[in-house]
């Protein structure tokens, strides 16, 4: 019986009713070049469990946006020559269905057979969530990227789809363990390296976790096969759908946007090059679906490249980002808002001081979740493999790194012996499980800093090259450090932070200088190994003492304290 009456209430509705709204909203807006004729091509109803209707939902063609009315009807005057999927904006308190995949299915792809009958008509089902809808865990990850096992770069250390898999092994295991609240997923973009075949790996890997992933695109997720950024992105649409949309969780709007324009490179005539920013089609588009969410609303907007402030703390330039200083001005107007991006394969949090215009954002860089790019070991920052768990409950947000626990496929590469590992805190056992050298526990949240001796590290990456002596300080990496935390404190003196562009990681460089010993390098014949790499999480204190211990403590802005003592 259910399945006759969404269809004949459809028809119905689509005879009786029209909305308030005209079947578009464009305020002041171009529209991205389309101007509207009147005619009605894509109607439908929105539905939230059974037959109950859902009014205010935001339905969009990709440009336009309308509400829904009291009869959970919408019509949009699309121009479905260009409309390539239909979007519902999941509403507060509901959930998308999902495919046999796991994926949240909040959109409707449009058939070859609807563009030629110049109708669409859909209906959408969501789903009352069963726990406290503004209490929930959001997992991010950025930038999985795995390469075919083939891949010349893929074989240095460390497989990418090895790595993967353990990536997602970790966040089911995470997401098992939260049963007080739903979880949710954010996938930073770069799913894959310029495969296309690995997207099936992808969702292969989804379809294990037991929620729902959202996603993003990324610059190597376009075929670098493909004339133009309208083809690239073709086979991401295929297996993932739209490249941006938005939805609600709680009291939080979700915005993802596609925020690289893909370019052929001249050199090779592939589709690798690319601006950053926003094409006035997705410009538009923001700014139709934000008119509906109240300024009073946190907005968390995410992008697979940092949309504001870069890790060598320089600002977008206003002049190759697309529309950066007009969405800047319109998520300015809102109470806060989170932005979240991978892209930079290093983690980077910063907060707008309240002398900027932009003192209601904050940025959230995420470190590639399996590592270095080419070994696919540390990230480039000394970060071990992990993500970034995300607790909200209402208006309330805060964060932790979650370090992968497993690597349980063993070294793949050409070089013996491997890197010694010295400046790791913890070894793989032999289920491929990370345990603790200081006491053989599994490695968890509760380690988010790396410590290191006097006599260890040097004043500069320049010094340590040169081969000088090692300087008498302790220092120490905070993974996820921001302006907002205290100051880490040794034996209750408070450390030093190092500029961005005079701190190094030394866990990194013995990596990968171990690497570049064996001839390894990176495209172009640069270096493999790094230098100052923009590293923001760095601090120290002076130790004369020759031999002794010491506790570092660390408080984050949530409150929570973490420590971690050593020996010398």
């Amino acid at each position: 019986m259910r399945e006759l009456f969404i269809p004949i209430l459809t028809l119905i509705l689509a005879l009786a009713c029209t909305p308030d709204n005209g079947g578009y909203n464009n305020g002041n807006n171009d529209n991205g070049g389309y101007t509207p004729t009147g005619k009605i091509t894509v109607k439908g109803l929105v539905y939230g469990g059974g037959s109950k209707a859902l009014a205010g939902v935001v339905v969009s063609d990709g440009l336009l946006c309308v509400q829904t009315d009291e009869n959970g009807y919408f019509e949009i005057d699309s121009d479905l020559s260009r409309t390539k999927f239909i979007t519902a904006s999941i509403p507060s308190g509901y959930s998308a269905p999902t495919d046999e995949n796991g994926l949240p299915i909040f959109y409707h792809r449009v058939t070859d057979e609807e563009r030629a009958n110049e109708m669409v008509q859909h209906t959408f089902e969501f789903y009352p969530v069963a726990n406290n809808p503004e209490r929930y865990t959001l997992i991010v990850g950025a930038d999985p990227q795995p390469r075919a096992r083939s891949a010349g770069y893929d074989n240095i250390a460390y497989h990418s789809l090895d790595m993967c898999e353990d990536f997602y092994l970790d966040m089911k295991e995470k997401a098992a363990t939260i049963t007080d609240r739903n979880v949710y997923g954010l996938m930073l973009g770069d799913i894959v390296h310029e495969n296309m075949s690995l997207f099936t790996n992808y969702v292969a890997g989804l379809k294990t976790l037991g929620f729902p992933m959202f996603n993003i695109l990324g610059n190597h997720d376009n075929d670098y096969t493909a004339k133009n950024d309208t083809e690239g992105r073709r086979k991401y649409e295929e297996y993932l759908g739209p490249t941006y949309y938005s939805f609600n969780i709680g009291k939080q709007h979700y915005v993802v946007l596609d925020n690289l324009i893909m370019k052929i490179r001249s050199s090779d005539n592939s589709l690798r090059d690319y601006d950053q920013g926003l094409t006035d089609e997705v410009w538009q588009w923001l700014q139709n679906d934000l008119q509906y969410v109240d300024r009073s609303t946190t907005i968390m907007v995410a992008a697979h490249s940092p949309m504001f402030m870069g890790i060598d703390m320089s600002e977008r330039s206003k002049h190759t980002q697309g529309h950066r200083t007009d969405y800047a001005a319109l998520l300015s107007k809102y109470a806060k808002v989170h932005a979240w991006a991978g892209h930079a394969h290093t983690t980077f949090n910063y907060v707008y001081p309240e002398s900027s215009n932009l003192k209601n954002i904050e940025v959230h860089t995420v470190a590639r979740s399996t590592g270095e790019l080419w070994t696919n070991e540390y990230a480039i920052n000394g970060t071990p493999r992990g993500y970034t768990v995300v607790e909200v409950d209402g208006d309330e947000i805060s964060w932790y790194f979650k370090p992968t626990l497993y690597q349980r496929n063993g070294f793949t590469g050409q070089t013996d012996p491997q890197p010694e590992y010295k400046y790791r805190d913890y070894d793989f056992d032999e289920n491929g499980e990370a345990k603790m050298r200081k006491d053989g526990a599994k490695l968890t949240e509760s380690y988010q800093m790396k410590v290191y001796k006097p006599g260890q590290y040097h004043n500069s990456y320049d010094e340590m090259i040169a081969g000088n002596a090692a300087n008498k300080y302790v220092y120490v990496n905070v993974f996820l450090w921001d302006d907002k935390w205290e100051k880490p404190k040794y034996n209750g003196a408070t450390m030093s932070k190092l500029g961005h562009k005079e701190a190094y990681c030394l866990a990194t460089y013995e990596i990968t200088n171990h690497y570049y010993s064996y001839g390894y390098k990176l495209a172009g014949g640069n270096e493999y190994g790094p230098g100052n790499n923009n590293i923001h999480t760095i601090f120290r204190i002076y130790e004369p003492n020759p031999k002794g211990n010491g506790t570092i403590t660390v408080v984050d802005r949530f409150g929570n304290e973490y420590s971690q003592t050593i020996n010398w």
